[in-house]
């Protein structure tokens, strides 16, 4: 008499989490675990079948940046990004499964500022952000914000002329005094008078002026007796 022992084979195996389900001897698994089928050997006998299932999970990590408006491109795992989002990329682990990485970029803008300035020509030069500035321009200057980025700053200057004008008058003599620009005048000369032009800049008005002599002359006729009245 001979008596057949009953097999025992143990089969080990490791998946990865998208291989699921998994398919042995006619049946399907969706976890991990030890489980076991009896078949019949060649000689008629009971033969255990174990599996050893191991299923790795597919791993998911998020990796958060934040970047300047400057540093852009982005460069990240072999790709670029231009703009804040989430981005994702499927990697392969040790185990051999896939790895989700997320990357939450930010894109931090540069803040862009203008400035409008009217300053008069006796104010040159204009002090802005320690820059002496002598003349009507754009003018830029860059400097670091709250976020550690740049902020650039415009300034529009405009520098308003000083206006002059000059005034030729004549008058006679009987004409004086003069009145002009609210003042009283009798005699020749140059005169000037300063105001503010409507830029609010000063303004020299000129008056030349001239009095006119008196002219007088003499006619003398001769007449009859009989033409007299």
């Amino acid at each position: 008499l001979t008596v057949n022992s009953i097999l025992t084979t143990t089969t080990s195996v490791s998946v990865c989490n998208n291989q699921l389900p998994y398919s042995w001897n006619g049946n399907t698994y969706n976890s991990s675990g030890l489980y076991s089928v009896t078949l019949t050997s060649s000689a008629g006998c009971d033969s255990v079948a174990n599996l050893q299932l191991t299923v790795n999970n597919t791993a998911s990590t998020v990796f958060a940046d934040m970047i300047c408006e400057s540093q852009l491109p982005y460069l990240w795992n072999g790709n670029q990004y231009n703009s804040s989002g989430n981005y994702t990329a499927t990697l392969v682990t040790s185990t051999g499964c896939d790895s989700v990485v997320t990357l939450q970029l930010t894109v931090n803008n540069t803040i862009y500022n203008t400035v409008s300035v009217n300053v008069c020509n006796n104010q040159l030069p204009y002090m802005w952000n320690g820059l002496l500035i002598s003349g009507s321009g754009t003018y830029t200057q860059t400097f670091s914000a709250s976020n550690g980025c740049d902020s650039v700053v415009n300034l529009n200057l405009t520098v308003l002329q000083e206006t002059a004008s000059t005034t030729l008058v004549s008058v006679c003599n009987n004409q004086l005094p003069y009145q002009w620009n609210g003042q009283l005048f009798n005699s020749i000369g140059n005169y000037t008078v300063l105001f503010t032009n409507q830029a609010g800049c000063d303004s020299a008005a000129n008056l030349q002026l001239t009095i006119l002599p008196v002219t007088s002359s003499d006619s003398y006729v001769t007449v009859c007796n009989n033409q007299l009245p």
